[in-house]
């Protein structure tokens, strides 16, 4: 019911329209538009000849001239040609038609008002808007070879006016071309289908005719377990030296190898205490053994607490034979409070077949007769004492005492770095407080320096031998560390850190041995728009030791940079110290582009032209790269370095480093890389970083174990700064 209701409506609306339109059009098709109607306009006198304008030749606004004027038709012609104005007008448009008519209006302008002399009818201009441009697709049919038609489209636009068609094609199956193949209105209505891309599953999408795999892309590999930038491996260059993500586990006393360094349970100690004090003891073969904390053992006469209960020489005659009987002996022990008293040898009975050693008490009280004023708890004052008593009776026990010590060989005291520490008392024992400042040890002397095992090529007496580096001299050596400093090298960053503040323990900050920083890529937002710029920067050029090292210490990993421009950095790095005829590229030519405009950048901070290390010219010099990612490049060369459409060549390659390395003077380059960096290739170009060694210097592989890396460059600066 409620249907048939609607629809007899629409059918009234539709009628309404149809009449309105019939009325206001003479024709749909051939006039749809209204005739403007016929004017009441007096035909007789059609002009008016009295008007000044025909009548006074000076008035008359036509250029004719009015002395040739001499009969009514030419006074006619010339009233028309002064006084009429012809325009015409656009009719109302059709509710139905989008075609665009117009009709003519004459008027008098000689009169006033001005007259509407003729109204034309309404008469078709363009088949329709040429303000509308846009193609439509409309229906059509194609003839086919078996007879009849089948539906197909065409495009539709209108051009200056008239209707331009294309040729008609027969509908067809939807496909991803820009096309409505199907004729059903709509351009590649594709449902979303599943695609695989070179990180597995995705969208696929028809996007501007084309199809689009939508899905994971490729990011820099870091340690997560995945296969981050989808080249089929997983975690590759990325895991710690037990091939497992986060930092390498801490060695524990276990009997297994946690931090895969190659030795289990090295270097391990910890606080161990017995009833008697507290103490050291050591890792081995998975056990805790030495603790060097006295154990408690059976009381004896020696004056001291054997069994550590508090009591000295406590239930024991000590020194008491009937020869003693009546001999004192010094003590410092309860009950006496404080200072020295006294103890003696009694006898039991009268017979003295058993003898007994007294307490500790003030000499007074062994007076006769015993003074009145005698305080039998209150000793003789003395100096303070390492016995867990008040020696000077200053209500303090064992209080700033302190002695030297020296747990090494006598005669290697003050040769070379070796010096002795320091033991203080506590308690009645002499040794220190561990690191943490709170957990006193036995016997320890903090602060010592023994002799280390070998002599490191650091200017010292490391061996206490008494001779410096084991005969060996310091010569003129410029060390330039090159950093990756992206974030997934943070732990190697900290581990070189370590390293170095090692053999800064030892190392004389001398000026035979220069020391530079260059690190990179660090995020820097840019100051007019959107984006970040990757700057890599000279951290420190060669300078002393204290210098380099208080450098690397403020530096951290940038986890929002990812691109490494390590081949970059060493050509830049050492393009001085080759002749500039052997230069595979001239250092005027070489540009990042960052002056040309893009919403990411990777550049230098100086220019390449500005960019140098300050090498010494009669010194060894060494580059000591550290890196996690395959070797990269982001410079181009430029003919005129201002003129974009000058470049001629990108990117440094690695056969352009070994150019560059064979022709260096006193150069020895020693890379630090994970396995997969070795040698390897990136963007189908050789990217490794062993052959950078061969024409001297070596391949070390990048871990994060402070231990090792100490190790490694150790032997780096023995081999090199050492003659």
């Amino acid at each position: 019911m409620t249907r048939n209701i609607i629809t007899a409506i629409f059918f009234i609306i539709f009628g309404i329209l149809m009449i309105i339109n019939l009325v206001s059009c003479s024709d749909i098709f051939e006039n749809p538009v209204p005739w403007p109607g016929d004017l009441e306009i007096e035909e007789e006198p059609k002009y008016d000849l009295d008007n000044d304008a025909v009548t006074n030749q000076e008035n008359s606004p036509g250029a004719l001239q009015k002395e040739n004027i001499n009969s009514l038709f030419e006074i006619q012609k010339q009233y028309q040609q002064d006084c009429y104005k012809t325009e015409y007008f656009f009719c109302p448009p059709s509710l139905f038609l989008n075609e665009i008519w117009e009709f003519q209006l004459i008027t008098d302008t000689c009169k006033d008002p001005e007259e509407v002399i003729y109204k034309g009818p309404c008469e078709q201009k363009f088949e329709c808007d040429p303000s509308i441009t846009e193609p439509e697709t409309v229906s059509c049919s194609v003839p086919v070879s078996t007879g009849g038609n089948i539906y197909g489209s065409q495009e539709k636009w209108c051009d200056k006016g008239v209707w331009k068609y294309t040729d008609c094609v027969a509908c067809s199956p939807e496909i991803c071309d820009g096309i409505d193949n199907d004729c059903n209105g709509e351009i590649d209505d594709l449902p979303i289908q599943e695609c695989q891309n070179e990180c597995g599953p995705g969208d696929l999408v028809c996007v501007d005719g084309k199809e689009v795999c939508f899905g994971d892309e490729p990011e820099e590999e870091i340690c997560d377990y995945k296969d981050n930038d989808c080249d089929g491996l997983i975690d590759e260059g990325q895991t710690n030296a037990c091939d497992n993500c986060g930092d390498v586990p801490e060695e524990v006393c276990d009997g297994f190898d946690n931090d895969c360094d190659g030795d289990t349970d090295e270097d391990l100690e910890q606080i161990c205490e017995t009833a008697c004090e507290t103490g050291l003891e050591f890792c081995a073969i998975g056990s805790w053994v030495g603790c060097t904390a006295k154990v408690p053992f059976i009381e004896i006469c020696n004056g001291l607490d054997d069994d550590c209960d508090g009591s000295v020489d406590e239930d024991l005659d000590c020194l008491c034979t009937v020869q003693m009987v009546g001999a004192l002996f010094p003590c410092y022990e309860s009950p006496l409070v404080c200072g020295q008293g006294y103890k003696t040898c009694e006898c039991f009975d009268e017979d003295c077949e058993q003898i007994f050693m007294t307490e500790c008490y003030a000499m007074c009280s062994y007076e006769e007769p015993v003074p009145e004023n005698c305080d039998k708890f209150k000793g003789i004052v003395v100096d303070e004492l390492c016995n867990n008593h008040d020696d000077n009776c200053n209500q303090a026990i064992d209080e700033d005492l302190s002695k030297g010590c020296y747990t090494g060989e006598p005669e290697t005291l003050f040769v070379g770095i070796c010096v002795p520490g320091e033991m203080t008392c506590e308690k009645g024992s002499w040794g220190n407080y561990y690191e943490d400042g709170e957990t006193f040890i036995g016997d320890y002397c903090m602060g010592e320096v023994v002799p280390n095992q070998t002599d490191e090529c650091n200017g010292e007496d490391d061996n206490c031998d008494g001779i410096v580096d084991d005969g060996k001299e310091l010569k003129d050596t410029d060390i330039l560390f090159i950093i990756d400093a992206s974030g997934s090298m943070q732990d190697e960053i900290d581990a070189v850190l370590v390293a170095m503040n090692q053999f800064a323990t030892y190392y004389q900050d001398e000026e035979v041995i220069q020391w530079g920083l260059v690190m990179g890529p660090f995020a820097q937002p840019k100051p007019d728009t959107w984006g970040s710029d990757q700057v890599s920067e000279i951290i420190v050029n060669l300078s002393p030791f204290s210098d380099f090292i208080s450098a690397l210490s403020g530096i951290n990993a940038d986890w929002a940079t990812g691109s490494e421009p390590i081949y970059d950095l060493m050509y830049l790095s050492l393009w001085n110290l080759a002749p500039t005829s052997a230069l595979p590229w001239p250092i005027s030519d070489l540009s990042f582009l960052e002056d040309f405009g893009s919403w990411n950048e990777t550049y230098t901070d100086p220019k390449p032209q500005d960019f140098e290390i300050i090498w010494r010219d009669d010194a060894q010099h060494v580059v000591i790269v550290f890196t996690d990612e395959p070797g990269q490049s982001y410079i181009s060369m430029l003919e005129q370095i201002n003129v974009l459409s000058s470049l001629y060549n990108e990117g440094i390659s690695q056969l352009d480093l070994q150019q560059l390395i064979s022709n260096c003077i006193d150069l020895n380059v020693y890379t630090f890389t994970k396995l997969a960096q070795k040698d390897t290739t990136y963007m189908g170009q050789q990217a490794g970083f062993e052959p950078l060694t061969i024409y001297g210097g070596q391949w070390f592989e990048l871990v994060g174990n402070p231990a090792q890396l100490y190790e490694n460059l150790m032997q780096i600066i023995d081999d090199n700064a050492c003659e």
